[in-house]
């Protein structure tokens, strides 16, 4: 059994608790206190922490986390706080709580996915039964967009990218914050002649308008509808009168102009 709750921390950032065959884990504590507040209310016991990166809007909860349950917490960045494990190369989640967790299955795959930090890590947790994945991305990929640029290239963002697009279009994003309003409206600038940008533009709206959570989205969707997912697409190169130019040239457009938005 697969389940994914959303709860949200300070403003607009999600963390997520998964329960995956028996075991529960968070993705992302920016704050202790919604996981906690949770775990007292269904009664969960929490064995693992997965950080994306190591921002304090996304690991600030690991520290009190740890304390109170004893729970594992894994990431790619060593500068994570409350960090037990540290992935590198082709590890899994598997491989790396292995010696630390005996008896959990948790068949989760990394991906490397600097850009946004050094050392961003993407979780994908693969299809089981009529579950159809799901990729938690933190501020690498958002629904209409992909994070700003701090310590990485442009170049490494725009490959960390191709990495996610590769994924079975089935898949969830499960992203690191509620953005996807103001992504959309970008969007809606760039190509204010596209019914589907439009039409993707209203429903946020309204979704929005009722206080939902625009999250999760099919990945097949944003690479429909979102322009960093989309730089070889010739309506929005025309858009950008870049027809001749390379992908990543689109792509550093793109984020340089999101940049101002």
């Amino acid at each position: 059994m697969i389940d994914i709750q959303i709860l949200t921390c300070h403003q607009d950032n999600y963390c997520y608790v998964v329960h995956l065959n028996g075991v529960t884990l968070v993705v992302d504590p920016g704050d202790a206190q919604p996981v906690l507040d949770y775990l007292e209310r269904h009664g969960c016991t929490l064995s693992l922490i997965l950080s994306t990166h190591m921002h304090q809007d996304h690991c600030a909860g690991n520290v009190e986390l740890k304390r109170l349950t004893g729970c594992l917490v894994v990431g790619g960045d060593k500068r994570i706080a409350a960090i037990d494990v540290v992935l590198a190369g082709e590890n899994t989640v598997a491989q790396a709580i292995k010696s630390n967790l005996s008896g959990l299955d948790v068949p989760i795959e990394v991906f490397y996915t600097p850009g946004h930090t050094s050392a961003d890590c993407c979780y994908y947790l693969s299809p089981q039964g009529s579950f159809p994945g799901a990729l938690f991305s933190g501020d690498v990929l958002f629904s209409g967009c992909c994070g700003r640029i701090f310590e990485g290239t442009m170049a490494e963002m725009f490959n960390s990218l191709q990495q996610l697009k590769a994924l079975p279009p089935e898949t969830l994003l499960y992203c690191g914050h509620e953005y996807s309003l103001a992504n959309y409206r970008f969007a809606a600038q760039i190509e204010p002649d596209s019914a589907i940008i439009g039409n993707k533009l209203c429903d946020l709206q309204l979704q929005r308008d009722r206080n939902e959570k625009t999250i999760p989205v099919s990945l097949q969707e944003e690479l429909s509808t979102n322009p960093f997912l989309r730089t070889n697409d010739p309506a929005l190169r025309k858009a950008l009168k870049m027809e001749g130019a390379t992908e990543l040239e689109v792509f550093t457009e793109l984020r340089n102009r999101k940049n101002h938005f």
